[in-house]
C-alpha cells in the first residue's frame, strides 16, 4: 500500500515539473518573436525632372589620316620605315629609283644652258639695233626680225625653266617624305615592287588630335547641332572626355539609316589614358528631361534575379519590396516600378535588415 502511495506522488510530481517547463518555453517564444528596432538611415523617394542622357556607339579615329602614294612609275629601291614606327615632318620613308628622271634633269640643264646663252646673246643684239633704229641707221624690217629672234629666245628659256621645274618635281616623287610628324600605320609593298602612280604605299597617321565617327539613329538626329557638348567613354582605356561635335553628315544613304556625325576629343595634357585608332566609343548626350525616381544602388537588395528594397511603412515598418530597375546615373539607378513618390526607403541600417522589422530613423 505504501509502495502504491509513493508511486502515485512519483507521477504526480513529474506531471506538474512537465507542466512547469512547457509554461516555461511558451513565454520564452513570445518574447523572441517581438520584433527589435533597427537603426537606420531613412530616405524619400521622389519624382524629379533629370536629364534624358542618349547613347550612341562610334569609333575613335586620329584626326589626321593619310594614304602615300607617288605619281610616277618606278621600283622601289628602299623602304626606311615599319609600321608602328613614329616618323618627323619631312623624314625620307620610300625611295624610288629615278636614274632615268636624273638623265632628263641632266639633259635639260644643258639645254637649260643653251637657251640661256641664245637669250642673253639675243637681248644683246635688241639693244644694238634699238640704238641703230634710234639713229635710224637700221630699218623696220631689221627691228621686226631682231624682235621676233629675241622673243623666240626668251620663249624657249621659259620652256626650258618648266621643264627644269617638272623634273624637280618627278624627283620629289621619286623620294616619299612624312607630310608630317606621326605614326606609319600600313605598308602596302615590298622593296623591289613596281610603284604605280596612285598606287599606296603606306598609311600614317598623326595622333596630336583626336575623332569619333559615331552613328546617330534617326530617332536622335534632330536633336544634334553642330558645336555640341558630349561626353565620350572609352572602357578598353577605362576613361571618360569631352567632346565637341564638329560635323554631321545630313544623309544616311550610304549609312544604313544612320547618320554619321564627327566628334573632336578633348584630350587634357595630364591624361595617362592610353588611346588607339579603332577604339570602340560610347557616346553620352543630354537632351530633353523626363521625370525618375532615382536612389543609390548601395540600398538594393539583390537575391539572384531578384532585386529589391526595403520601404518604410506608415507604421515605421521595414516591407521588402521587389523593384524594377532602369538605366544607371553614376551611383544612382532608376526605379520603373515599386517604389512610388514620397515614400520612404531606407538607405542603409546598423543591424540585419527583415521584413517587418521596426526602423528607428538616425
Amino acid at each position: 500500500m505504501k509502495s502504491k502511495v509513493l508511486k502515485t506522488k512519483i507521477i504526480a510530481f513529474a506531471l506538474l515539473a512537465t507542466m512547469a517547463m512547457s509554461c516555461g518555453k511558451t513565454e520564452n517564444k513570445q518574447i523572441n518573436t517581438d520584433p527589435a528596432k533597427i537603426v537606420a538611415n531613412v530616405a524619400e523617394a521622389k519624382l524629379i525632372d533629370y536629364p534624358v542622357v542618349h547613347s550612341f556607339s562610334g569609333k575613335l579615329e586620329a584626326d589626321k589620316q593619310s594614304n602615300l602614294s607617288t605619281r610616277i612609275m618606278g621600283q622601289i629601291s628602299r623602304i626606311y620605315v615599319k609600321p608602328g614606327q613614329k616618323v618627323n615632318k619631312d623624314q625620307l620613308l620610300i625611295q624610288i629609283r629615278n636614274q632615268d628622271i636624273l638623265a632628263k634633269k641632266a639633259q635639260v640643264e644643258a639645254s637649260k644652258v643653251e637657251a640661256t646663252t641664245a637669250f642673253e646673246s639675243a637681248e644683246k643684239d635688241l639693244k644694238r639695233f634699238e640704238a641703230l633704229y634710234a639713229s635710224k641707221s637700221a630699218t623696220d624690217k631689221e627691228m621686226d626680225d631682231i624682235r621676233t629672234h629675241y622673243q623666240m629666245a626668251k620663249a624657249r628659256l621659259e620652256a626650258v625653266e618648266q621643264m627644269e621645274r617638272e623634273v624637280e618635281e618627278n624627283i620629289r616623287y621619286a623620294s616619299i617624305r612624312a607630310p608630317y610628324n606621326g605614326v606609319i600605320t600600313s605598308k602596302f609593298v615590298q622593296e623591289g615592287d613596281m610603284a604605280n602612280p596612285g598606287m599606296p604605299l603606306l598609311s600614317m597617321e598623326s595622333s596630336s588630335q583626336w575623332k569619333v565617327i559615331a552613328r546617330i539613329p534617326e530617332a536622335d538626329i534632330a536633336n544634334i547641332n553642330l558645336n555640341d557638348k558630349v561626353k565620350l567613354q572609352f572602357k578598353a582605356a577605362e576613361a571618360e572626355l569631352d567632346g565637341q561635335i564638329i560635323e554631321i553628315n545630313p544623309s544616311a544613304t550610304n549609312t544604313g539609316n544612320q547618320y554619321e556625325a564627327k566628334i573632336l576629343v578633348s584630350v587634357p595634357e595630364d591624361c595617362s589614358a592610353k588611346l588607339y585608332s579603332g577604339m570602340y566609343a560610347t557616346i553620352l548626350f543630354e537632351y530633353g528631361t523626363q521625370k525618375l525616381i532615382l536612389v543609390p544602388q548601395k540600398a538594393l537588395i539583390h537575391h539572384g534575379q531578384l532585386v529589391g528594397i526595403y520601404a518604410v511603412s506608415q507604421s515605421g515598418k521595414a516591407l521588402l519590396r521587389w523593384v524594377k530597375t532602369g538605366k544607371t546615373y553614376g551611383d544612382n539607378i532608376e526605379i520603373i516600378s515599386g517604389l512610388t513618390d514620397g515614400e520612404e526607403y531606407v538607405l542603409s541600417s546598423e543591424g540585419k535588415l527583415v521584413d517587418g522589422v521596426l526602423i528607428a530613423k538616425n
